[in-house]
């Protein structure tokens, strides 16, 4: 009987473990600039890395007096599933940016988030 229920419980104990590690989100890991980074004014694109697969979402770059800086619209990387990637325009000038994003994970989760950096 001690046997069945040491087993049981080692049973429950990993089914547990388990569980949680498939029911994790996916969060923000990374991005390219960094979270307050200063970084040349020739930088051609903003990618922001998740933990995981991202179904869908948004990449969007403001420079100065808040304008667009996106060449075009910022979402899923067809190259990679976990990064949102947005191309820039050319001829940007020195001064702060701030990069929004705006995800929906594999799993269902929204997540939505920030970060600024600076171009010199």
């Amino acid at each position: 009987m001690k046997r069945f229920t040491l087993a049981l419980a080692t049973a429950a104990a990993v089914s547990a473990v388990t569980a949680t590690t498939a029911f994790a989100h996916v969060e923000y890991k990374s991005s390219t600039p960094g979270k307050g980074k200063t970084v040349s004014t020739k930088l051609t694109s903003v990618t922001v890395t998740f933990t995981g697969a991202i179904r869908k979402g948004t990449l969007k770059v403001t420079g100065p007096g808040g304008k667009s800086v996106g060449n075009g619209s910022g979402g899923r990387d067809p190259r990679k599933i976990s990064r949102l990637r947005v191309p820039l325009k050319s001829g940007l000038k020195a001064g702060s940016y701030k990069a929004t994003w705006s995800i929906t994970a594999s799993d269902g989760h929204a997540e939505t988030g920030s970060f600024t950096f600076k171009l010199k």
